[in-house]
């Protein structure tokens, strides 16, 4: 199963996400950069999946597993597009 993998990589990620929150914030660059909402939008994806890595596992349902893999990506790239939004 995937789960274990993408359970602790998403979790890991989560934090990376609302780091970008925070840094934009306290950089006040909020009110210039749409890298906030889009790093947040990420966090929702990484707790989504997190969550979905979770009822994998407990279930050991394979269709949940592929689920919460495609959150993954999803989130990967949101978060891609959130740090990349911070520089410019």
């Amino acid at each position: 199963m995937k789960s274990e993998n993408v359970l602790g990589a998403s979790a890991q990620l989560l934090g990376v996400a609302l780091l970008i929150v925070t840094a934009v914030h306290i950089t006040n660059h909020a009110a210039h950069s749409i890298a906030d909402e889009v790093a947040f939008a990420a966090a929702i994806l990484f707790i989504a999946c997190c969550l979905t890595g979770h009822m994998a596992i407990r279930r050991n349902n394979d269709r949940l597993d592929e689920i919460a893999d495609r959150i993954f990506f999803v989130g990967l790239l949101t978060l891609l597009f959130a740090a990349l939004t911070f520089w410019f």
